[in-house]
């Protein structure tokens, strides 16, 4: 039997949690929003396998909705290159490949190193402050063996960070593009000496913003994902994981 994705309702319009462990999504958006948004992210944190159907009729009657709104969600995620249209009907997600890992880490790159670039010139003294605190909590995480908490901790870093640039578009650029890098993450950090390496690049960025060094801290953070992309398609190479 297929593998069909699930996912639940509240009855007030918003998406709960689903099986897969989706977070929560807010009710003020319309339906096809909603469901779009899930299916969305549920593909690309890897929750949603490559090659899994998604059928129209039964997403929409396990949710208890009209189809309409699954239809419109299966045809954005299509648009968006992440399901493949199947020749008796219905969706399954698309495999991800090398050249997307490519592309990914390359507009990654491009956004956030401009926006470390900005950052450097606007960023506050308070700002530069916080950013000590998320390097320093995070440096204690590390001491403690709580992976989790450096994950969350390399996340609010990078947040804050690019929310000095000042550059409301950029950011929300950013934060759009935030769940197609999302499966690749976790694996970075995972690396031999990944949290340490992380950490001290944070370090580094952060002493280079002080001295209000814009091309250098553009050059670290470039440099940085620069470094990942290689992991990562290493990784791939040597079969330990997949696009």
């Amino acid at each position: 039997m297929d593998t069909v994705y699930k996912i639940g309702c509240d009855g007030r319009g918003g998406i709960m949690e689903n099986i897969w462990g989706v977070t929560k999504l807010g009710k003020r958006k319309p339906l096809r929003e909603l469901v779009y948004e899930s299916l969305k992210k549920s593909i690309l944190h890897g929750k949603i396998k490559a090659g899994q159907r998604l059928i129209e009729e039964t997403l929409a009657h396990q949710v208890g909705i009209s189809r309409t709104p699954v239809r419109e969600a299966f045809y954005k995620l299509e648009r968006d290159d992440l399901v493949s249209r199947l020749p008796k009907g219905g969706f399954a997600v698309r495999e991800f490949t090398k050249e997307d890992v490519e592309e990914i880490f390359g507009i990654r790159i491009a956004l956030e190193s401009y926006a470390s670039y900005l950052a450097t010139l606007h960023i506050t003294p308070g700002e530069i402050a916080a950013l000590e605190k998320k390097i320093e909590a995070s440096e204690q995480a590390l001491r403690q063996g709580d992976d989790d908490r450096v994950i969350q901790l390399h996340t609010e870093f990078h947040d804050l960070l690019y929310k000095s640039c000042k550059s409301k578009k950029l950011t929300e650029m950013i934060h759009n593009f935030r769940d197609y890098f999302y499966r690749y993450r976790s694996a970075l950090l995972h690396a031999p000496n990944g949290y340490k390496t992380s950490i001290a690049g944070h370090r580094r960025m952060l002493e280079a913003m002080k001295k209000k060094n814009a091309r250098e801290v553009e050059r670290l953070v470039r440099e940085h994902l620069e470094k990942g992309r290689e992991i990562i398609l290493s990784e791939i190479d040597q079969g330990r994981m997949v696009p």
